[in-house]
């Protein structure tokens, strides 16, 4: 199984290594938990039967002063172990941002793109961005956005609405974007763009209270009906936990309970994933 959504934010052997990282893991990713070390991390993809993660990066640098990791730190964390996926993050109004993509796949051996509109500052339907999104289709990497409710302190929530990436969606046809969170609360709005999109994808990482059972059987059963996921989109949703705001395998419970086919659970908590990275490994 496959975790398209996890952010190395409590990796105490980062917190000791650089000396801003643990600032932006407080004020700018907003996290409280306990610094933890690597080792604490497999402990928690073991216990939910998860093989490989994708690590994400984001570079707020300019927004928010620190980055929520690097580019370098997650191609560090990516060549200590196979299990995890690096993707890169760059800020779109750098004049730089589709060169620096271009420099962390190439060089750095990172397999996908994160941008995060309300924390990064930047609207994700503007040309700057589509500067990056023209980018990330040339090098064949997909671009998971950060869609929905921000906790980020000082961030707004409109810059994360689904549908100011439709232009975008539109115009880059063979690329494929990773509508994070399901956008929650705009559920309806990014199901309605992956049913008319081939190229969007909808990750689980949907949780902003109660457990993660509860909450699934909410957006899954009452927002929206359980049966557009398993006949219309089975191909277009991947398994997310938002670890560490989240453990891994209370998340993959959560997805296992849901009444849907074990043909459908396979497909999202593996195979749709696996066809997403597929290009990156050619």
């Amino acid at each position: 199984m496959i975790d398209f959504h996890t952010h190395p934010v409590l990796v105490r052997e980062l917190v000791e290594k650089y000396p801003r990282f643990g600032r932006a893991a407080r004020e700018v990713f907003y996290i409280g938990n306990n610094f933890q070390p690597l080792e604490t991390f497999f402990l928690q993809m073991d216990a939910a039967g998860i093989e490989r993660a994708v690590l994400l990066p984001v570079d707020c640098r300019r927004a928010r002063k620190d980055p929520v990791a690097t580019n370098e730190q997650v191609a560090e964390l990516s060549r200590m172990s196979p299990r995890f996926i690096g993707f890169a993050s760059v800020d779109p109004l750098t004049k730089t941002a589709p060169k620096n993509l271009a420099l962390a796949v190439k060089n750095l051996n990172l397999r996908g793109l994160k941008l995060d509109p309300a924390l990064q500052d930047f609207d994700s339907g503007g040309k700057a961005a589509f500067a990056v999104y023209e980018a990330a289709e040339h090098l064949k990497i997909p671009v998971l956005l950060h869609t929905g409710m921000s906790w980020a302190p000082g961030s707004a929530i409109a810059p994360g609405h689904p549908m100011r990436l439709e232009p975008a969606i539109r115009r880059f046809a063979g690329l494929n974007f990773v509508l994070a969170h399901f956008a929650w609360p705009w559920v309806w709005e990014a199901v309605a763009l992956a049913m008319k999109y081939p190229n969007v994808y909808l990750d689980t990482s949907c949780l902003y209270y109660d457990s993660p059972k509860e909450f699934f059987d909410f957006v899954f059963t009452r927002q929206i009906p359980l049966t557009i996921i398993e006949r219309t989109l089975r191909n277009q949703v991947v398994f997310g936990s938002n670890y560490p705001r989240v453990e891994i395998k209370n998340m993959v419970h959560a997805l296992k309970s849901l009444p849907l086919t074990e043909g459908c659970k396979n497909k999202i908590l593996r195979e749709n994933a696996e066809r997403l990275l597929e290009k990156t490994d050619e």
